[in-house]
């Protein structure tokens, strides 16, 4: 395990996606978010897909300069194309559009098409609701895509379906932002990849072989097997709902499409008076008497500020997981040594 801060992990990412043709604010923004992933204790969506994205621009399915592009406009909705970019560039360009379009129209939804990994969606959520704007963003676009497909439907014994994220975020007053941001699957592919590196079981429950067979070895999990829906039925029908949003609504996808539909508090009561309301619900969910072996309630988003407080002065970072980062880099120039005090 070594331990590194998280200014040299987010320099060391921008180093290496700078050194591969990104743009420097481009590069800029996938690393931070990469980090803040790490710092919130997502680690599945942190630094340990740089080695993925390398590999994806070498392969010329990242391109590393594109830029993202309106295609479609109105007062309240807008139509993004990615140009598979970054896809944490360009869906921060989404959420950001539905944001200001938001503030201007109360409501608003932007689609993003043609987009690669967008990294932790938390992120773009936590963004919005420091902005007095309630977020509402999923994914989706992989039972007409095989490459991205990992997921069994209930009932199921190959994989269809991809992760299908779900987030919602909003203002909880002095106590923080609430933030719900949960695959539909039972874990996220990146958590796998966690496992794998680390040569760790896998939990009971979590994966299928190719043959239909329950599993802990995640490498049959990355030989043809599926990912088991969260709660059976309940997260199977919240991704079929995300797969008919995002490539029903708008159109076969590069490998994931987005939606964005973004709320102004505002257009209902004032922003403080819906802080204030908020955190008065929160409290009164966190009095409840924590059950027998947990130390206390928590909110929804409340596990990643305290993640957040305690890395603030070095993120921790498995040693099979930092061996697979450092190659990834010494293949494009950079040392990663020079990052790491």
């Amino acid at each position: 395990m070594i331990v590194i801060q998280p200014k040299q992990l987010e320099n060391l990412l921008c180093s290496a996606l700078a050194a591969v043709g990104t743009p420097d604010e481009i590069a800029r923004m996938v690393a931070v978010s990469l980090v803040d992933a790490n710092l919130k204790g997502v680690d599945s969506h942190g630094a340990v897909r740089i080695p993925s994205y390398l590999n994806f621009v070498a392969e010329g399915y990242i391109k590393p300069a594109a830029r993202p592009e309106l295609v479609r406009e109105t007062a309240t909705t807008g139509l993004v194309n990615g140009h598979a970019g970054f896809g944490i560039y360009t869906l921060s360009y989404a959420a950001d559009l539905a944001i200001q379009k938001a503030k201007e129209s109360n409501v608003a939804c932007v689609g993003l098409i043609e987009a690669t990994h967008t990294g932790r969606i938390g992120w773009f959520a936590e963004r919005a609701a420091s902005q007095n704007v309630i977020t509402f963003i999923t994914g989706g676009g992989t039972v007409r895509k095989e490459r991205h497909q990992s997921v069994a439907p209930y009932g199921g014994a190959r994989h269809i379906l991809s992760t299908n994220p779900v987030t919602f975020g909003m203002p909880g007053g002095s106590l923080g932002i609430v933030l719900a941001d949960f695959a539909t699957s039972i874990t996220s592919e990146g958590k796998l990849r966690i496992y794998r590196a680390r040569k760790a079981p896998v939990p009971q429950g979590w994966i299928l072989d190719k043959d239909g067979n329950p599993t802990t070895d995640a490498e049959e999990f990355y030989d043809g097997g599926a990912i088991l829906p969260a709660g059976a039925y309940k997260g199977y029908g919240l991704s079929v709902v995300a797969e008919l949003l995002a490539d029903a609504l708008l159109g076969p996808a590069h490998e994931f499409n987005w939606v964005v539909v973004a709320l102004n508090i505002e257009a209902f009561r004032p922003a403080d008076e819906f802080s204030h309301a908020s955190e008065e619900i929160l409290r009164k969910i966190k009095s409840i008497p924590p059950a027998k072996g947990v130390n206390e309630v928590l909110f929804p988003g409340e596990p990643e500020q305290r993640a957040a407080s305690a890395r603030a002065q070095g993120i921790p970072i498995h040693d099979e997981v930092w061996q697979q980062i450092s190659d990834a880099v010494r293949k494009v120039g950079v040392d990663p040594a020079a990052f790491v005090s």
